[in-house]
């Protein structure tokens, strides 16, 4: 089945999206690392991705859905699997008193901007974490302040059947860094139940954490956030930092000097390089610690990165 008779049968179900064909990941990517993805979908609505996901059920293609690339990290050799991103036909943002609800593939940072000018409070320790609603949901984003769980009345997803579910917060398991939902379901929206307060003082308290984020985070260089989990207890930059590989380099990637669970792209790096360093780390720890560190960045493509 070659990609291009995919694309084909995509247009002839009556699919009204984007399509985008070997499309370099290291431009879609906050890494800036990746090999050529087959192609990216971006439906325009609801009945756009329903049509992919009856016509992937029936063929027994494997998707991934996409965000906006902030935490992953793209093999060498890129991705053969269709990527789904939201970022086209999934960015309304919406309120009702005070409950904001927002599209999947609505950025973060756009989100905060909607609650600041609406005077909504409550989303402001989530200033400068990158990503979409989706990505951040199903990643349960968040800092020490606070995480999506704690902010989250309810969620729409469409399963790999293309079934729409409306999940409210009772009905969801939140865990550290993550939702107890399936990988192929993907989240279509997010509702935010906030709090009213006064606009100047809500933009103000944003800047004020993305100030303190900028201090102790290496964002001027391309990278994919945190690495690896906190375990229980500690935090996995002082783990790094313990064992000394604090500014350890393979080729082009490096570990922050700024911040020891931050891997960086100092211009050049490859994919391959980042798993020697994760590999190491991992290594490194589990030896001088006994901890094994869990990664959070999700890793996608074909094996053999380094290739």
């Amino acid at each position: 089945m070659t990609n291009g008779s995919l694309e084909e049968r995509i247009r002839k179900e009556g699919f009204r999206g984007d399509i985008r064909r070997q499309v370099p990941m290291q431009d879609f990517t906050s890494f800036r690392i990746g090999g050529p993805a087959d192609l990216i979908l971006f439906p325009w609505d609801l009945e756009d991705l329903q049509l992919l996901m009856h016509l992937f059920r029936r063929e027994g293609v494997r998707y991934l859905p996409f965000g906006n690339g902030t935490n992953i990290l793209v093999s060498d050799r890129g991705v053969r699997e269709p990527l789904i991103g939201l970022s086209q036909g999934f960015g309304e943002i919406k309120k009702e008193e005070i409950k904001v609800t927002a599209g999947g593939g609505v950025g973060l940072s756009q989100l905060l901007r909607f609650c600041a000018d609406n005077a909504l409070r409550g989303l402001e320790p989530l200033a400068g974490i990158p990503g979409t609603v989706g990505g951040g949901i199903r990643m349960n984003a968040g800092s020490q302040d606070i995480e999506m769980e704690n902010l989250i009345s309810s969620i729409m997803t469409m399963d790999h059947q293309g079934q729409i579910r409306r999940l409210k917060r009772e009905g969801l398991i939140f865990e550290y860094r993550g939702i107890h939902l399936p990988a192929e379901e993907i989240i279509l929206q997010g509702e935010f139940s906030l709090q009213e307060g006064n606009g100047k003082e809500i933009k103000e308290r944003m800047e004020d954490f993305l100030r303190r984020r900028k201090e102790i985070q290496p964002l001027s260089l391309p990278s994919a956030g945190s690495i690896f989990k906190n375990p229980q207890g500690i935090s996995a930059g002082e783990l790094i930092e313990g064992v000394g590989l604090k500014g350890f380099r393979m080729g082009d990637a490096m570990v922050s000097p700024l911040h020891a669970n931050f891997i960086v792209n100092l211009g050049a790096a490859r994919s391959g390089d980042v798993l020697g360093l994760i590999e190491l780390i991992k290594e490194q720890v589990y030896q001088k610690r006994g901890i094994r560190l869990e990664l959070e960045v999700v890793i996608i493509g074909e094996p053999g990165a380094a290739g």
